[in-house]
């Protein structure tokens, strides 16, 4: 394997940063990027809100939202769109558990139309554990006067003990405020699981089709596919501990609802755990006390399940990308970064509030498993002015082999120019890197 070594400006001085690049056959346990020859270039890819209000804002719902000039919107405002070392590109989420799935195939095409005639990279993100609103049929164990009723959809929720007399009723999720979501779901049910791999089957052979026809000069356009979004039980659908008779007596007023809930409480977040139902079903443990390793283990089976239905419909390894949620500071009170590696994907977790070097175990976890290639999955590490933001940028693109960074989200970012400027400082500084 010959390698390269890209010279990377920071503030003071220069850091030589040595990747490798891919001369030999695909590593199971390191995927490497087929693309030849070297390597693919690293990225900033922006992801645009599911939930941004305005005339280029995309929905899943709404195929026609995904337009040409909604991609070229990006390049426009930046200034840049990236080069051979570094390239700037547009992130998407798909919840393919909203929707129907033929709709979600014209929106998926639409902007993959959109993105290779703008000449705008893009990352695509399937995620089924966060949104499923519209699948009573999956959730709804309790009400027989709403769709979907079935008093054996609590296989499909997550428990605060050993059984489904255990199910919940209710999540609250805090994503800068807190609001009230669906029930958690197993991640180890097979009837939830099963409607992932039905999502997959429509929208996975779009993306591959599309891939493989793209010019050998132009498969940059295709970032990869990221399975999961922040992936995890306890972060973004907890648990208060008498949900359900809080849900029961209030079931349309959040007014009284609790509030004190996070990640400073630990793996827990300080209320009543959850995690029994996904132990019990994948064998993990049913019964004794549940332990942070044990939700460890549940998270690391989902992605590497994901990861691998991927993969087993045309995606290559080195473009799937997993994202894992829980990690957080206090470190060790925490999941460790392990869940997100396996051998069908390269890792990715969430940067909010450290930059990757300073990030607890995840140099210790990357070299364990003997891996270099990661992404900053979902990012946002701000500053005062533009320095500030190349410094969080550099201190992410250069710790080990960052493929990319997925800033969250682009209608935040558009709106300050001092970060809009250190993406084109980057990309200047990127352009004179010698091989």
């Amino acid at each position: 394997m010959r390698r390269r070594t890209l010279r990377v400006w920071w503030p003071v001085g220069v850091i030589l940063l040595i990747v490798p690049a891919c001369t030999t056959p695909v590593d199971r346990a390191q995927p490497l990027a087929p693309i030849e020859p070297g390597q693919p270039p690293q990225y900033i890819f922006f992801n645009k809100s599911p939930t941004a209000a305005g005339s280029l804002a995309w929905r899943q719902s709404k195929p026609e939202t995904f337009t040409l000039q909604s991609c070229r919107e990006l390049v426009e405002t930046l200034g840049t769109r990236g080069n051979e070392q570094l390239r700037v590109g547009v992130s998407f989420v798909f919840s393919i558990l909203e929707d129907n799935p033929e709709v979600l195939a014209v929106s998926l095409r639409n902007l993959l139309a959109a993105a290779q005639e703008a000449d705008v990279p893009v990352l695509i993100t399937l995620d089924g554990q966060n949104w499923w609103s519209s699948r009573p049929d999956l959730w709804n164990w309790w009400d027989p006067d709403l769709p979907g009723y079935d008093p054996d959809n609590r296989w499909n929720v997550e428990w605060t003990g050993w059984g489904p007399e255990h199910a919940v009723k209710i999540g609250w999720r805090n994503w800068g405020r807190q609001l009230r979501v669906r029930p958690a779901p197993n991640l180890a049910s097979p009837r939830f699981l099963q409607e992932h791999w039905k999502a997959y089957d429509v929208l996975i052979p779009i993306i591959v089709e599309w891939y493989r026809a793209l010019p050998a000069d132009r498969k940059y356009l295709f970032g990869g596919v990221k399975v999961g979004w922040e992936a995890s039980i306890n972060v973004n659908a907890f648990y208060y501990p008498n949900g359900n008779r809080i849900f029961d007596e209030h079931p349309d007023d959040a007014s009284n609802d609790p509030t004190d809930a996070g990640p400073r409480y630990g793996w827990t977040f300080g209320v009543q755990p959850l995690g029994y139902a996904a132990a019990y079903t994948s064998g993990v443990k049913q019964s004794g006390e549940l332990a942070k390793e044990d939700i460890e283990q549940i998270v690391r089976q989902y992605l590497l399940q994901c990861s691998r239905e991927a993969h087993r419909r045309g995606l290559p390894t080195d473009l799937i990308f997993t994202h894992q949620g829980g990690t957080y500071s206090p470190w060790e009170q925490h999941l460790s970064f392990n869940p997100a590696i396996n051998d069908y994907s390269i890792p990715g977790w969430t940067f909010y509030t450290h930059d990757p070097p300073e990030c607890g175990s995840l140099r210790a976890d990357l070299e364990t498993a003997g891996r270099s290639q990661w992404a900053a999955c979902e990012w946002w590490l701000g500053a005062r002015d533009e320095r500030g933001w190349r410094r969080h940028f550099e201190r992410t693109l250069c710790f080990k082999h960052c493929r990319l960074i997925t800033v969250y989200n682009w209608e935040s970012f558009r709106k300050i120019p001092a970060a809009c400027a250190a993406v084109r400082t980057l990309v200047e500084r990127a352009a004179t890197a010698r091989l």
